[in-house]
């Protein structure tokens, strides 16, 4: 039970400082364009070279971590990503900034399915809904505080030095970490399990995985997009500009709430029941919103539409945790469907952002909702399908 404590609480340690890393490295952007006089194709270009390595190595994660084990490999993506704010802070040349975000993305990337598939592991059935609440809302802690502080450190050293003083805490703490629980192999070498090995076909020819994976897909096409729409929508509603921070926050409290409540909801009425109830929900408010032009309510709809659109992410990891349990290789299965995940937050704002230029902005919101009920149908499947013994 000690080393467990150890285990999740290092595994927490690390959600923070890479989501906390991960937006920090994006809000260097500013700066870094204004001082190396970059344009915005430029900027557009690296922050989706953080991104999209999300995607690229969402299904070798899965493997990287069966083979070398999940913790090992979530140390050593740290002191790859610390290295990469160390080098952000020496160059002066487009390329070679280039190179360090593919290497601060290919740090922070590798995170969340290795991450979920250890929490997996971690917990049992009827604890899993309140482990993947709370894993999913503590990133969120690093995601407000550290970066946070960064524009703060900027402000008074500048960001080539607040750079290289983030890369040097990251460092620090991935040698820290490498010190006691790896070269020691006092807490880890004997907790994780080799997994059993299953092929990427055995995986998707399971139907509780591709339902859960289906769902996840619609759910994401659904609410990624939301946030990047929504203060477009509140200008054309005559929003005081400088109301839309206001709007962000009261967005965020519900993600975090959301994560956390929902999340215990499913030990007590069913993953199913809650994404469900979750999704229409969201397809009710989705519509409210974009509708609404009285401010109390559109007030009420970002905060409830923050709830669902992230607290649904603990409860669709809990049906994957369940889609891969008769196998027990949660990194392949986490990898495979964080890929499939991630088509769908990157297909979503083009999709939609098109839509908007063509057909206006509510229709872009229209079809959010219907990608949220369209949710449910595999969830329902999802229900229904045997598990394998």
């Amino acid at each position: 039970m000690k080393n467990h404590s150890i285990q999740l609480l290092t595994l927490n340690i690390l959600h923070i400082l890479n989501d906390g890393y991960n937006a920090s490295f994006l809000l260097l952007l500013p700066f870094i364009a204004k001082d190396m006089h970059l344009s915005l194709t430029q900027v557009g270009l690296l922050g989706t070279t953080v991104n999209s390595l999300s995607i690229i190595l969402a299904l070798p994660a899965g493997y990287i971590a069966t083979k070398f084990g999940g913790m090992k490999t979530l140390i050593v993506a740290l002191f790859i990503y610390g290295i990469g704010f160390l080098a952000t802070g020496f160059v002066s040349d487009y390329v070679w900034l280039f190179a360090t975000f593919i290497m601060v993305g290919t740090g922070v990337g590798v995170f969340h399915p290795i991450g979920f598939a250890l929490i997996a592991k971690w917990s049992t059935k009827e604890t899993r809904g309140k482990q993947m609440g709370n894993f999913t809302a503590i990133g969120d802690v690093g995601r407000i505080g550290i970066a946070a502080l960064l524009t703060v450190i900027i402000v008074a050293i500048g960001w080539h030095y607040t750079a290289i003083l983030y890369a040097i805490i990251a460092i620090s703490i991935a040698l820290v970490f490498y010190t006691i629980f790896i070269s020691k192999t006092e807490h880890f070498t004997t907790k994780e399990k080799s997994p059993v090995t299953v092929s990427l076909k055995e995986i998707l020819r399971h139907k509780k995985f591709i339902f859960a994976s289906l769902a996840n897909f619609c759910d994401a096409f659904a609410s990624s997009a939301l946030f990047i729409f929504l203060p477009f929508l509140l200008l054309k509603r005559g929003i005081d500009p400088a109301l839309l921070g206001s709007f962000a926050g009261a967005f965020f409290i519900g993600n975090f709430a959301g994560k956390t409540v929902l999340g215990r909801f499913v030990d007590t009425v069913g993953n199913t029941k809650v994404f469900i109830v979750s999704e229409l929900l969201m397809a009710v408010f989705i519509l409210l919103l974009a509708n609404s032009i009285w401010l109390p309510l559109i007030i009420i709809c970002s905060v409830i539409l923050g709830i669902f659109t992230k607290g649904t992410v603990p409860v669709l990891q809990t049906m994957i945790s369940e889609s891969a349990d008769h196998h027990g290789n949660f990194e392949k299965a986490f990898g495979v469907n964080a890929f499939i995940a991630s088509i769908a937050t990157t297909l979503a704002p083009i999709v939609l952002g098109s839509i908007s230029d063509t057909a206006g902005i509510l229709s872009a919101f229209t079809i959010m909702a219907a990608m949220a009920i369209l949710a449910i149908i595999p969830a329902v499947a999802f229900h229904f399908t045997k598990s394998t013994k």
